[in-house]
């Protein structure tokens, strides 16, 4: 498995979790952060390697849909969101948080499998 993509902006550097932790304690401003810039360097990086490995690819996109979600209301605070909008906003945030909540338990089972009696 590839190391964890690192971050490299003006503003950033280091692991793409602590970048949307930080934007989320509200430490960083999340419109300083060019997320096209941030998409074009792990596509770059994915390129590189010789195999896709979908954890990698699945974790950016749980944080990358998190980061485009916050970007979006603070760019347009003041847009009026018809129900179903918000409907479709709360959906994302739910499936956000089930697949990280799948993740960890994921995390979990494999450390048990690879656990030696």
């Amino acid at each position: 498995m590839p190391l964890p993509y690192q971050v490299k902006t003006q503003v950033f550097e280091g692991p793409l979790e602590l970048l949307l932790d930080l934007i989320e304690k509200r430490k960083l401003f999340i419109n300083e952060i060019s997320l096209a810039q941030i998409a074009d360097d792990y596509i770059a990086r994915l390129r590189e390697l010789e195999k896709l490995p979908v954890d990698f690819v699945s974790n950016f996109l749980i944080v990358a849909s998190t980061l485009v979600l916050i970007k979006s209301k603070s760019l347009l605070p003041s847009l009026s969101l018809t129900l179903e909008e918000k409907g479709d906003i709360k959906e994302l945030e739910d499936r956000l948080r089930e697949y990280q909540r799948v993740r960890e338990l994921c995390s979990c089972a494999r450390a048990l499998w690879n656990r030696t009696p």
